[in-house]
């Protein structure tokens, strides 16, 4: 795991301007190419199930639409863990421990991505799933994959320096900036910002404080941070 895991520094995503920068970044880091591979994995255990019927469709549709309020419960319940109590302290040990310190430091490229550990784990148990379950099942599996790409992919990106170039990516861009340098307990979504339309934790920036965790060195230093946050 160790080598899976090489220790860095591997740098600032503030350093990253362009788009085709970001590419080559995201794919030279240790982590997410772990990550990539899990995926691939699960894709050709599937692939070899056959072709996808409708209720492949329906499975894909279903996960698609999820997608957001999963990434909402996840980053408040687990992401955002702290001690206290049994659940607490163990979503803290897991998780909300190495959360707290891309908190501290947003940019930093050594705390930016899911861990191997965690990634091989999961991928390990979707081989499993689609290999032996029905094939839908396998196409959950996909799906949670992909998710879990497009959910690397685009934290990643939002605190590189590339800006928006598209009215949807300037609102999941803005909400996650906003959830750094304003107010971590709202705008948790971040590859889409329905779920906190949805549940009520897109409000206006102004409407909340800036919490004592976003103030300091590290929201100062934040490249493209929203007026007034």
């Amino acid at each position: 795991m160790a080598r899976l895991d090489r220790p860095g520094p591997h740098g600032s995503a503030a350093e990253i301007r362009t788009l085709p920068q970001a590419l080559r970044r995201f794919v030279a880091h240790p982590r997410p190419p772990v990550l990539l591979g899990c995926v691939g994995a699960v894709g050709v255990v599937r692939a070899v199930r056959g072709p996808l019927r409708r209720r492949d469709v329906v499975t894909a549709a279903a996960c698609l639409a999820a997608q957001p309020f999963v990434e909402w419960a996840v980053h408040r319940g687990l992401l955002h863990a702290r001690p206290g109590g049994r659940l607490g302290s163990v979503g803290y040990q897991l998780a909300g421990y190495g959360h707290e310190q891309h908190h501290r430091d947003p940019t930093n490229l050594d705390t930016m991505f899911l861990r191997p550990r965690e990634v091989t784990a999961g991928g390990a148990l979707a081989v499993g799933l689609a290999a032996l379950g029905p094939p839908a099942v396998g196409t959950a599996a996909v799906c949670a994959g992909l998710g879990a790409l497009a959910y690397d992919w685009t934290h990643f990106l939002v605190h590189t320096a590339v800006r928006p170039s598209n009215r949807f990516y300037r609102r999941v861009w803005r909400g996650h900036r906003l959830h750094h340098y304003r107010n971590e307990r709202y705008w948790l979504g971040v590859t889409s910002p329905v779920a906190d339309m949805v549940l009520g934790t897109s409000p206006a920036r102004d409407d909340v404080p800036v919490s004592p965790t976003a103030r300091g060195a590290a929201r100062r230093a934040a490249p493209g941070l929203p007026t007034g946050a």
